[in-house]
């Protein structure tokens, strides 16, 4: 009897692992391929049943935190450094985000002289110490400026604004009321598109669309403008003439691509729509900006050497 009781126990046990390890798989799967939402939700049903490892702590805090939802991103960062403190300097610097994001600044400075500790040559490290009383400075110019809603916000991500001859453009996730709707699985939110809304003296107009042959059914955002308002830059998904590229990963990064403005019987469109020779289907390149002079494009990108 008493060996018949073992090994149903052991069967229970090897069952109960086997569940475990499945569930780490998928939530895994879900992390490496950015579906950052079923990522969290996974993780969270893993912890739920006891099993806690720096590794999973890690994973779903980085899943909140890339999607701005710090105060959870704090919660479970906090509990990864309550078991260990060896893991790599990226989290302390993302721990410390998180913490000022939610208004602990005491705690987040801590983090932040941590990982200037372990990363000395990080720009962003040197940056903070070069400032650390950047709270004070930031209260003391506080009353300079008046922060107020654009007029064109909604429950969606709205951002990445720009003013060019009288309009306001910007990225917006908001439903577009196309029948299909798709749903980027980052952030469980509708794929972003450009908008413009008109600039009046007291307030903005009704947001439009940017026109189609910029926008497409994958994200499009932050478009910059030339002087002479001919060229356009923006971000977009890896996608050209109706087709997606991929990186070697299956991965469909950003790139940054350029269009140029064509006035036909006093009809303005944007054509001939092509990428920045510098892009690569193998990492991101994002969210342009020129130099007042159009000398000089600044952009985001995790590019090897960067």
């Amino acid at each position: 009897m008493k060996k018949i009781l073992l090994s149903f126990l052991f069967a229970i046990s090897a069952q109960a692992l086997f569940a475990q390890a499945a569930g780490i798989n998928k939530a895994d799967r879900q992390y490496t391929k950015y579906a950052y939402i079923d990522a969290t939700e996974t993780y969270e049903r893993i912890v739920a049943k006891g099993y806690k490892s720096p590794e999973v702590l890690s994973k779903l805090a980085n899943s909140y935190y890339f999607n701005s939802q710090f105060d959870k991103a704090a919660n479970w960062y906090g509990e990864l450094f309550a078991m260990t403190n060896d893991v790599e300097a990226e989290l302390f610097y993302r721990y410390a985000q998180s913490l000022k994001a939610i208004g602990n600044y005491a705690k987040s400075d801590d983090m932040m002289k941590a990982f200037t500790a372990k990363n000395q040559e990080d720009l962003r490290g040197k940056n903070y110490s070069e400032k650390p009383d950047y709270m004070a400075v930031i209260k003391a110019n506080s009353g300079r400026y008046e922060i107020g809603d654009a007029g064109v916000n909604t429950e969606y991500s709205d951002y990445g604004s720009n003013v060019h001859n009288g309009r306001l453009y910007f990225t917006s996730a908001r439903d577009t009321g196309n029948f299909v709707k798709r749903v980027h699985k980052w952030s469980n939110q509708y794929f972003t598109n450009i908008w413009s809304a008109e600039i009046t003296a007291d307030s903005t107009g009704t947001p439009k669309r940017f026109e189609r042959g910029i926008n497409t059914r994958f994200h499009e955002a932050t478009p910059v403008f030339s002087s002479d308002g001919n060229t356009m830059y923006f971000t977009r998904n890896n996608f050209t003439d109706g087709k997606k590229g991929k990186s070697k990963e299956r991965i469909t990064y950003l790139k940054i691509y350029k269009a140029a403005k064509v006035v036909k019987d006093s009809v303005e469109t944007w054509e001939n729509v092509a990428e920045l020779p510098f892009n690569s289907n193998e990492y991101q390149t994002a969210h342009p900006a020129l130099s007042a002079d159009g000398k000089w494009l600044y952009f985001a990108s995790d590019m090897p050497g960067g």
